[in-house]
């Protein structure tokens, strides 16, 4: 098997801004009990065995215990409903990790598969701006921190994070997340968020 996907990714966790989960390359205690964060992949241009994935989105949504790196994950995924069958399996073994590189580092931290759904994602970007709606389900709205009179993002250099090791800081202005089938909410408004281009291929 051989896949590459290159894209844009987000994230709004229940941290305050910093995130010590970053600062501490997941090795360290979260803010709180429990770290709640949907992982949002825009992929602008992709393929497995030579089937196309451009345009398409995938989310993980993830609640991990408060040192993530212990691992013990439980984790929903949710697929564009824009993409065919055989699209649709090909994100599934790419971010389930069954077909190597990056995800499958991160399914060793898994412990718990939710389910997968396949649903309409609304994403949008600009520069300092991310969001995306799945009706029903979830809205995540993230700005860039800026220093004053500045336009440009304040980066955390040189952790350890499976999109790179620099990432920008970002603030959610929207962070709700209720998907009843797994009895699992939360509301991450006004706290921690990341985002950054990011390639993976295996």
């Amino acid at each position: 098997m051989a896949w590459s996907i290159r894209g844009e990714y987000f994230e709004n966790c229940n941290c305050e801004v910093l995130c010590p989960c970053i600062t501490w390359s997941l090795a360290g205690p979260a803010d709180n009990e429990r770290c709640y964060v949907p992982l949002i992949c825009h992929i602008d241009e992709g393929d497995k065995d030579g089937l196309s994935l451009d345009g398409l989105n995938v989310i993980l949504v993830c609640d991990a215990p408060q040192v993530m790196g212990e691992g013990g994950w439980r984790v929903a995924v949710y697929i564009d409903e824009r993409a065919n069958a055989e699209q649709q399996a090909a994100l599934g073994e790419i971010f389930s990790g069954a077909a190597g590189g990056t995800p499958a580092m991160l399914a060793g931290l898994v412990g718990e598969m939710l389910g997968v759904k396949v649903v309409p994602i609304d994403y949008s970007s600009e520069k300092n701006h991310y969001k995306v709606t799945v009706p029903g389900i979830m809205e995540f709205e993230v700005n860039a921190v800026t220093a004053p009179e500045s336009d440009e993002a304040m980066e955390v250099t040189n952790t350890i994070h499976p999109m790179g090791s620099n990432l920008p800081i970002g603030r959610s202005v929207v962070g709700r997340y209720d998907d009843p089938d797994y009895a699992f909410s939360f509301d991450n408004t006004g706290k921690n968020g990341h985002f950054r281009d990011f390639a993976w291929a295996a």
